[in-house]
């Protein structure tokens, strides 16, 4: 599985050297978090679960 280990090294030496689309990406991916909360608020796909 080194294939998955050299992926992630990669991965954390990208995000060391370009911090700024990193945050790019978590701002995307929160906006994305967010969306999805306020469909389900406005009686979306009603859903047991954790609250």
């Amino acid at each position: 599985m080194s294939g998955i280990g050299d992926a992630a090294d990669k991965a954390k030496q990208y995000g060391q050297d370009n911090p700024e689309k990193v945050d790019q990406a978590k701002d995307k991916a929160q906006d994305f978090v967010d969306s999805k909360k306020d469909k389900d608020q406005q009686g979306g796909d009603q859903q047991g679960g954790e609250k």
